[in-house]
C-alpha cells in the first residue's frame, strides 16, 4: 500500500531569528530575550520533531501512604511542545477523588448531590497528567519601570518546574502498532514508503502540551484505592537510543528462540 504525500504544514514551524551583533549596538531586555528564545525554540523544535515527546525515564505513579492520593517519582519527560519536564524528588501527594460510599449509605441521602460530593467525576476513571510550568523567582531591585508604572523590584530568575493535573475520563492506552507496517517487505526496507511517510505534514503542536502519566480507576462503592487502580500504559514513551538497543536485543533473542538456536 503506497502512502501519498500530503502538503507539508508550517503551522508549528518557524523561521528562527537570532541577534546580529556589531560594535555600538544597544543591548536591552528585548535583545537578551531574543538570544534566549532563539536557542530555546531551536531545542524545543528538535525535541518535538526529532526526539519525540513522552516519558524519558522515571515518573512512576504510586499510591500515597494514606491511600488518598498519588505520588509521582523523580524522572524526566519531554512535553508535546518539546519542553523538558524534570521531577527532581518525589512529588507531594496529589489528592484523588473520594470513593463513593456504600450503596446502603448513599440510599439514606437524597439526590445526586451526595453522590457528587463523594465522586465529583461522572466517569469511573480519571487520568493524571504532568505539565511544564515556569515560576518567576528571586526578586531583585529594578532600576526603572515603564512610562505608567514604577517597578521597584522584578523577578531575576525563572525556575522550570511542573504541575500535575487530574481530569475525568479514561484515555486510550498508547498504541504499539506501526503507522507504516508496509515499510519492510521480504526482509528489506521499502525506501519509497519511508520517503512518503516523512514527506507528509509535520505533526501539529495542538493546544495541550501536557503528558498523560496514568489512568486511575475510581473504586466502586465501599472499596478503597489500591495500586491495581493505576494504569501507566497510557503514557507516551520517548524511544531513546538505549531503549532501542534493548528492543533490538530482545527481538534478536526472540528470533533465536524461535529457530531453536542460541544467540
Amino acid at each position: 500500500m503506497a502512502h501519498r504525500p500530503q502538503t507539508v504544514s508550517c503551522d508549528d514551524l518557524f523561521s528562527a531569528t537570532r541577534n546580529k551583533y556589531f560594535y555600538g549596538k544597544k543591548l536591552d531586555v528585548a535583545q537578551f530575550e531574543l538570544e534566549q528564545n532563539y536557542f530555546n525554540n531551536k531545542r524545543h523544535l528538535l525535541n518535538r520533531l526529532v526526539v519525540g515527546y513522552g516519558v524519558v525515564c522515571g515518573l512512576n505513579v504510586t499510591l500515597a501512604a494514606d491511600y488518598k492520593g498519588v505520588v509521582v517519582s523523580p524522572g524526566l519527560a519531554i512535553d508535546k511542545c518539546g519542553r523538558e519536564i524534570t521531577v527532581c524528588q518525589p512529588s507531594e501527594p496529589y489528592p484523588l477523588p473520594e470513593p463513593p460510599p456504600p450503596k446502603a449509605e448513599a440510599a439514606d441521602s437524597k439526590s445526586e448531590t451526595y453522590a457528587k460530593k463523594w465522586n465529583p467525576y461522572d466517569e469511573s476513571y480519571v487520568h493524571l497528567s504532568i505539565c511544564y510550568l515556569e515560576c518567576p523567582t528571586t526578586p531583585v531591585p529594578a532600576l526603572g519601570g515603564d512610562c505608567d508604572t514604577q517597578v521597584l523590584c522584578a523577578p531575576g530568575e525563572v525556575v522550570e518546574r511542573y504541575r500535575l493535573e487530574l481530569d475525568d475520563g479514561e484515555l486510550d492506552p498508547a498504541s504499539p502498532a506501526s503507522r507504516i507496517p508496509d515499510a519492510i517487505a521480504n526482509g528489506q526496507v521499502v525506501y519509497s514508503v519511508i520517503a512518503n511517510y516523512v514527506s507528509n505534514r509535520c505533526p501539529n503542536l495542538g493546544d495541550d502540551c501536557c503528558i498523560p502519566l496514568a489512568n486511575i480507576r475510581v473504586p466502586h462503592p465501599g472499596e478503597s484505592y489500591n495500586q491495581d487502580c493505576i494504569d501507566i500504559t497510557v503514557r507516551p514513551i520517548v524511544y531513546t537510543n538505549d531503549l532501542l538497543y534493548e528492543l533490538i536485543l530482545a527481538m534478536n533473542l526472540t528470533q533465536y528462540q524461535e529457530r531453536g538456536s542460541k544467540p
